[in-house]
């Protein structure tokens, strides 16, 4: 049986899915049916950028975009595809300010750590999100990245910490070329000098929202091995 509290908020604030309005149990705003709507990316893709393939590749297949690149991390993977619903929980999550939707984006974040290759940071990584600049954070008010961080760290028995820092503001990438995104993006991340000794020698599992080109993660994944860390994985919620 329920705790009186938990029975009590359940009559007061019914919970329901966020998606469809069923009905559901405290804690929960997502149900199973709209769950099994989402667009979860399987193999084949590419083991370096997490990118969707069809036809039959191999494991180790690296697609034509990152071929010719060196990134600093050693592999992105993300749980969705960035269409349909998936990308509606995490529009209204960032811009909407559903703050609660953070634990059902931290829930699907989980389903991508199943990837065997997550699983040497299991044992004794960190879980770092994106930042924000401080302008952007006082305006949006939350950390995208950092509450699904918390969630997610909380289901996996994981610590999360805020290593990084942004140093100034960004543009908004999405019409800029790779080369544009990339000086856009040089030199706006730093370590938090309070945690660098933190990720020293440690694996980190770099966390954010959307993966699209990769420049953002690229980016901090150097700044992280450049102080200490020994790998860096990336993980998100949906791939761009």
């Amino acid at each position: 049986m329920k705790p009186l509290t938990n029975r009590f908020l359940d009559f007061i604030y019914p919970a329901t899915c966020h998606l469809c309005q069923r009905s559901l149990t405290q804690g929960r705003h997502l149900c199973d049916p709209c769950t099994d709507t989402l667009h979860l990316i399987t193999p084949p893709f590419c083991s370096q950028c997490g990118e969707s393939y069809d036809g039959k590749i191999h494991a180790d297949f690296i697609c034509p975009n990152c071929h010719d690149l060196d990134f600093s991390f050693d592999f992105a993977k993300a749980a969705l595809h960035s269409d349909g619903e998936g990308r509606a929980l995490v529009h209204d999550f960032k811009y909407r300010r559903q703050i609660h939707l953070a634990r059902e984006l931290g829930r699907l974040a989980a389903i991508a750590l199943d990837d065997p290759r997550f699983h040497p940071y299991l044992n004794d990584g960190i879980l770092i999100p994106v930042p924000l600049y401080r302008l952007r954070l006082r305006k949006r008010k939350f950390n995208q990245s950092e509450e699904i961080a918390k969630c997610l760290a909380k289901n996996r028995q994981l610590t999360a910490v805020n290593a990084l820092k942004r140093n100034r503001n960004t543009q908004t990438q999405t019409r800029f070329s790779r080369a544009k995104r990339l000086a856009n993006l040089s030199g706006a991340f730093d370590i938090t000098p309070r945690f660098k000794a933190r990720i020293q020698d440690k694996r980190v599992i770099l966390l954010d929202d959307v993966f699209t080109t990769g420049s953002t993660a690229n980016e901090c994944a150097q700044v992280l091995v450049k102080n200490g860390a020994s790998h860096v994985a990336v993980l998100t919620v949906l791939r761009g």
